[in-house]
């Protein structure tokens, strides 16, 4: 018989102490019925999460209501992300003695409930981390944010990360692979990068791989650009590069313009080098530059037609000259 070696073992007691200590969390969590919250760590250098009432790219009103669905929280990409909070509160709605709906919120968001919300205190964020592992892989059915999977991402610590890590696994359902992905690359940084760009390269699913792509995109990781780059390049299914180009133009690299219009000279499919026109469509402030550059080079007819109705679509001073030269 093999004999399991110390440092696996110690790894299985450890993950037996977790579990356990989750068990007893959830316990204390579903002794009565109602609203329940505790507090632990946040992770660093990402905005609290919150709700947000926008009027066009005004912030309305700041707040989350606990009570309905339209709880949801929002990011916005301002000056006020840098208030940071270092607290994380958990909320969890109680029904029959087994918890709903999970949020997590900033500690500085303000929440608004017509009921009571019992607290509890000195909660050890591993068993909140193992608690909320549970609930993702219990609900098997349903959507995996509800149950806990925001809150795990925003937790502090590498605990969270190898959580999330293990929701991304292939023998998850497709749903909570994604959402695992997305929010690794929304809250984890370099760690959380490595796990996405492992299933952007290796996945069997192009379907997965496209959302890893996505999920990479997110990350601020130093890296994710030449990841994103080396995949467009490499992937074998074409919707796959197509998607890789898109997001590359949406990251806002000052690369992506002078990247995107080589892949024009080696991508091989008529359908990639479409979407890679309409990539370039997207860049925040050289996509009329680049259409020029693409409609004055030496490129297949097809491909100047994409870059001539993306250009049309434009109405800038730019295009309009180029138009006014081109026709005389």
């Amino acid at each position: 018989m093999r004999r399991a070696t110390p440092v696996a073992a110690l790894a299985a007691v450890g993950f037996a102490s977790a579990h356990a200590a989750g068990n007893e969390l959830e316990s204390r969590i579903t002794a009565s019925d109602g609203l329940v919250a505790y507090s632990v760590p946040m992770v660093d250098g990402v905005q609290a999460p919150c709700c947000y009432t926008i009027h066009g790219s005004t912030v309305m009103q700041k707040g989350c209501n606990l009570d309905g669905r339209g709880s949801t929280f929002n990011i916005i990409d301002d000056d006020r992300k840098a208030a940071l909070d270092e607290t994380l509160t958990v909320y969890l709605r109680v029904e029959r003695g087994h918890i709903g709906r999970v949020q997590a919120l900033g500690a500085s968001c303000p929440v608004q409930t017509a009921g009571t919300v019992r607290w509890i205190d000195a909660v050890d964020p591993a068993s909140s981390i193992a608690m909320l592992s549970a609930l993702v892989d219990r609900n098997a059915t349903g959507d995996p944010d509800d149950h806990g999977l925001v809150a795990l991402a925003y937790h502090a610590g590498a605990a969270a990360t190898r959580s999330l890590a293990t929701h991304a696994e292939p023998s998850n359902r497709g749903k909570e692979r994604e959402q695992a992905l997305f929010w690794l690359g929304q809250t984890r940084g370099v760690e959380g990068a490595e796990v996405i760009e492992r299933y952007a390269t290796t996945d069997p699913d192009p379907k997965l791989r496209e959302q890893a792509i996505f999920a990479l995109s997110q990350s601020s990781a130093p890296d994710a650009y030449v990841h994103i780059l080396a995949v467009a390049h490499r992937d074998p299914a074409e919707d796959v590069r197509g998607q890789a180009y898109f997001w590359l133009a949406q990251m806002e690299d000052a690369r992506a313009k002078d990247d995107i219009i080589a892949a024009l000279k080696s991508e091989s499919s008529d359908d990639v080098r479409e979407e890679i026109v309409s990539a370039l469509s997207q860049l925040e402030d050289s996509a009329d530059e680049a259409l020029i550059e693409v409609l004055r080079g030496d490129f297949p007819r097809a491909v100047k037609k994409q870059a001539l109705f993306w250009l049309g679509q434009s109405g800038s001073p730019e295009a309009m000259a180029y138009f006014d030269e081109a026709l005389k």
